[in-house]
């Protein structure tokens, strides 16, 4: 069994994740960790954003700044196109491989995938689950990061809209409320998916 595992920002994804990955002992790849190891000690990753973006995108080491890069792409839409044209096929090529080791083993495969949807990569699992609260709960735990407003708003524009993922999802887990009623949600479509 292959899943997709997306959702918003801050709807609680990688904690469904860790919990599910642990329950279930699956072989897991999460799209965040390759990019931020894409961002940190990639090579040609750090020679294109420095072309795409100059030397206020790097950090004192020349290495691509994170925080200064979340900022600029997500006030500028044309800014945000040219970082994922850096990062989304090496991304993509990652998780393909692992997805076509793990296809047809006796191995369950998660793939923890933000933008799934929104890079057209839904159709290549089994099944997709989808990590979603209200607009209000995103808003409240980015500032619980100390994220400015207007950078939580931007990040929350610039994804495809949390009640058109649910719509497309094979399951949904609703992250609204407590730790255990998340963990409950979390067993019920464990259950399906694997049928333990």
């Amino acid at each position: 069994m292959t899943i997709g595992l997306t959702g918003g920002v801050a709807t609680g994804k990688s904690t469904v994740h860790h919990i599910l990955a642990e329950r279930s002992a699956l072989e897991t790849f999460d799209a965040d960790v390759c990019v931020h190891r894409l961002l940190e000690s990639n090579e040609r990753v750090g020679v294109a954003v420095r072309h795409e973006f100059g030397n206020t995108s790097l950090r004192a080491d020349g290495r691509p700044d994170r925080t200064a890069l979340r900022n600029l792409v997500f006030r500028d839409p044309v800014a945000r196109r040219k970082l994922e044209n850096i990062l989304h096929p090496l991304v993509r090529a990652e998780w393909s491989a692992r997805l076509e080791e793990y296809r047809g083993k006796n191995t369950h495969f998660l793939a923890d995938i933000p933008l799934l949807y929104e890079t057209g990569a839904g159709s290549s699992f089994d099944a997709v689950v989808v990590v979603a609260c209200s607009k209000e709960t995103q808003l409240d735990r980015l500032r619980d990061r100390g994220m400015e407003a207007d950078t939580a708003e931007a990040m929350l524009a610039s994804q495809l809209p949390i009640g058109q993922k649910v719509a497309r999802a094979n399951f949904v887990i609703w992250n609204d409320g407590s730790l255990v009623a998340l963990g409950r949600q979390i067993k019920l479509v464990a259950n399906q998916l694997f049928h333990d």
